[in-house]
């Protein structure tokens, strides 16, 4: 729904794998979720005891070796996916704010700071601070590439 009301939106999200008691079936609708959710940015982690949690207590903990594998497999299958979304992204105009003088880089509105991915420029000399109207022109991995309007 948010992508038909705002097709430009920033959708993240972070998952877990391992959560104790995950079966294979979770798993794999887990991979289906990610696959369809056509999301910008996904931070995926493997579950790790941590003291004073309920999750600790819990049975039927998943291998760690396997948490190992899915987490590489995961994050495998996100790495395309989130840079086919951003290859999308080319010909839309952004609003970008210059955060890096030096890299004439910044983020579109989409884009959450030090986690989703940034917006640069070339050959361009923007001041930090800066909010620039631009279209996206090419993008590499997660990171897009703009064209000041």
């Amino acid at each position: 729904q948010i992508r038909a009301l705002s097709p430009e939106a920033g959708i993240r999200s972070n998952v877990i794998v391992g959560f104790p008691g995950e079966t294979e079936e979770d798993y794999q609708e887990l991979v289906e979720f990610v696959t369809q959710a056509n999301l910008d940015a996904v931070g995926v982690f493997g579950y790790s005891d941590e003291d004073n949690t309920e999750a600790l207590v819990l049975e039927n903990k998943v291998d760690p070796e396997l948490i190992r594998h899915r987490v590489d497999a995961l994050s495998t299958l996100v790495d395309e996916l989130v840079s086919e979304r951003a290859s999308a992204r080319i010909g839309e105009e952004v609003t970008v704010l210059i955060e890096d003088f030096e890299l004439q880089e910044g983020r579109a509105a989409h884009q959450g700071p030090e986690v989703d991915g940034t917006t640069s420029f070339i050959g361009t000399d923007f001041v930090v601070g800066q909010y620039v109207q631009a279209r996206i022109v090419d993008s590499m991995g997660a990171d897009l590439i703009a064209q000041p309007l």
